[in-house]
């Protein structure tokens, strides 16, 4: 016997972007979560770096970018299925920004030394 055809659900409507309060620092766990920060989703795999906080009239979300080693992705989740802040990112990306923030820091701290002379 073939499957019966399901009819398609309504799509959700979160409401107006408008109504939407988004904010780019949260707390989680007792940590400070801003941009960058990596954190762990429960049932997910991979690290995740938060990216923002959003809350609407139908709830309240954080979007991430990440997943899986070598597929990265921009993903949705509720604020409560985060794990796990880690206060040491280690994705390459991550790294790789640290270390270009170091660079620039020992380069300026450098030129003022110079000037001082």
């Amino acid at each position: 016997m073939a499957r019966r055809k399901r009819e398609p659900l309504a799509p959700a409507t979160p409401g107006s972007i408008v109504e939407w309060e988004v904010s780019y620092e949260m707390q989680v766990n007792g940590r400070r979560v801003e941009p960058g920060t990596e954190l762990k989703i429960k049932g997910e795999r991979g690290r995740f770096r938060f990216v923002k906080h959003v809350v609407s009239s139908n709830g309240e979300w954080v979007d991430v970018w990440g997943g899986p080693k070598n597929s990265p992705s921009m993903r949705s989740f509720r604020s409560d299925k985060i794990q796990r802040v880690h206060y040491k990112n280690t994705t390459d990306t991550a790294l790789a920004a640290e270390y270009t923030a170091k660079k620039i820091a020992i380069k300026a701290e450098l030129e003022e030394a110079a000037e001082d002379e």
